[in-house]
């Protein structure tokens, strides 16, 4: 009885977030303004965390890294059906996490990493099978899986570079983070691509360019662990310009920022560049309109990324 109890609990709290989730995403957009639309969506993000919490403290680790409603979003503004966009949300949040656990049992060879994606992957499989998806999405997820898996062969390539002392240009600083980023493209807008009328090539470019603004942005919250553990990093690639990686690497953790932000004139420089880049880009990038806030998203985190980074460049 206790645990036919502890399941009903569950089932009613899944309920009243699916109420929630429900109540924000109706609220979505109505004010005409983004930065309550920006609210909005942060507040999404949590509930739909809350829906699809995973029992493994390593997986919830990882979704940290991966907390993006825009799928669920331009699912059910291109479709107006809760219950689908959820269903994509889910599909996307798996695959995140197979990405996700990957990419680290690659950068530190932890075993534990591997297992928890092969499981993720049984995961997505089954997902599949059980969700009526079509033929043509079961197939296309596993070539788009594999179609990533040389990004990984390249990041070692990159991290040797690093500990050799190489700098790099700017190209291939912009080179990195964009192909760090394409999961989003590859992968996650296959799903958007099966799911979506309205979908179109350009919409996989927006989710490209808005992936990346997050990977320097992860890149900038990982600045001293990324050093320890030798893993590319674009502000730490755009500082050896004019700091050699092993004095950065032998500075004291809470000295590790300072070199970086303070110490290099290229590192801020040259990523605030890129997002300035990748702005322009996107502002000649045409969308259909009912998916117009994932442009009014990428305007976000490009100013943000810059009030972050000139803020912290000023305090030091």
């Amino acid at each position: 009885m206790r645990g036919t109890n502890a399941i009903r609990v569950r089932s009613i709290d899944k309920e009243v977030i699916v109420e929630r989730i429900s109540k924000v995403t109706n609220e979505l957009g109505v004010a005409n303004d983004n930065t309550t639309f920006i609210e909005q969506m942060i507040t999404l993000s949590k509930l739909l965390s809350m829906y699809d919490q995973p029992l493994s403290a390593i997986v919830r680790a990882v979704d940290e890294k991966a907390q993006d409603p825009s799928y669920f979003v331009a699912t059910y503004f291109d479709t107006k059906d809760l219950d689908h966009s959820l269903w994509v949300y889910r599909l996307v949040r798996l695959l995140a996490r197979y990405v996700l656990l990957s990419d680290r049992f690659f950068e530190i060879g932890d075993h534990r990493y591997a297992l928890l994606a092969k499981d993720v992957r049984k995961s997505i499989n089954e997902f599949l099978l059980n969700g009526g998806a079509k033929h043509q999405l079961k197939y296309s997820i596993d070539y788009s899986l594999n179609q990533f898996w040389p990004f990984w062969r390249f990041e070692r390539n990159i991290k040797s570079r690093i500990i050799e002392g190489y700098t790099f240009s700017y190209n291939e600083i912009r080179h990195f983070n964009l192909f760090k980023s394409s999961d989003a493209s590859i992968i996650y807008a296959k799903v958007l691509d099966d799911n979506l009328p309205s979908f179109t090539e350009n919409v996989s470019l927006i989710l490209h360019y808005n992936q990346a603004f997050l990977d320097i942005k992860d890149d900038w919250e990982d600045i001293e662990d990324d050093v320890q553990e030798d893993m590319p990093n674009v502000f730490v690639m755009a500082a050896v310009e004019d700091t050699p990686y092993q004095r950065i690497k032998n500075s004291s953790l809470e000295g590790i920022r300072n070199i970086i932000v303070d110490g290099s004139d290229s590192s801020c420089a040259s990523v605030i560049r890129l997002v300035n880049e990748y702005e322009s880009s996107i502002r000649n990038i045409s969308i259909p309109n009912n998916l117009l806030f994932l442009k009014s998203l990428s305007y976000y985190h490009a100013e943000s990324l810059r009030e972050m980074i000139k803020s912290s460049a000023n305090t030091q």
